[in-house]
C-alpha cells in the first residue's frame, strides 16, 4: 500500500475521518472531474456573438485544428526519422499543444504521456503569457 493509504489507515485508527479538503481531494481531483467541470464552464462562457457577426473568423478555429495535426505529424516524422524516438500517445500529447489551449494540453498530456507533461505545460502557458 502507498503511504497515503497507510497515513489514512492511522488516521481512521485513532478516530479521526477525513476532512472537507480530503473529501474533495478524493471526489474532484484524484478522479479527474474537477478539469473537466472546469472546461465545461469556459466553454459554457464563450460568447459566439462574433463568430455569427463575422463567419470569417471561423478560419482561426480551423487553423488551430490545422495545427494539432501538423504537430502530430511532426512529432511522428521525427521518430520516423530517429531524431527523437516518439510514440503515438506521446505525439499526441504533443500535438494538442498545436490546438493553443494550454488547459486542454496539460490535462490530455496527463493522461497520454504523464512523463512529458512537465515539458508541455511549459510551453503551454509559455505561449498563453506571450498572448495579449
Amino acid at each position: 500500500p502507498s503511504v497515503q493509504s497507510q497515513m489514512e489507515n492511522l488516521a481512521v485508527d485513532m478516530g479521526y475521518t477525513p476532512g472537507v479538503l480530503a473529501l474533495f481531494y478524493k471526489v474532484a481531483i484524484g478522479s479527474g472531474v474537477a478539469p473537466l467541470v472546469i472546461f465545461m464552464g469556459v466553454g459554457a462562457m464563450t460568447d459566439f456573438g462574433p463568430l455569427l457577426a463575422n463567419p470569417r473568423t471561423l478560419l482561426l478555429g480551423a487553423a488551430a485544428q490545422f495545427g494539432i495535426f501538423a504537430t502530430v505529424l511532426g512529432a511522428l516524422t521525427l521518430n520516423y526519422f530517429g531524431l527523437i524516438s516518439f510514440t503515438l500517445p506521446q505525439a499526441a500529447a504533443i500535438g494538442i499543444i498545436g490546438g493553443a489551449d494550454g488547459p486542454t494540453a496539460i490535462y490530455l498530456s496527463g493522461k497520454l504521456a504523464p512523463e512529458l507533461l512537465g515539458a508541455i505545460a511549459v510551453a503551454a502557458y509559455s505561449y498563453m503569457a506571450l498572448v495579449p
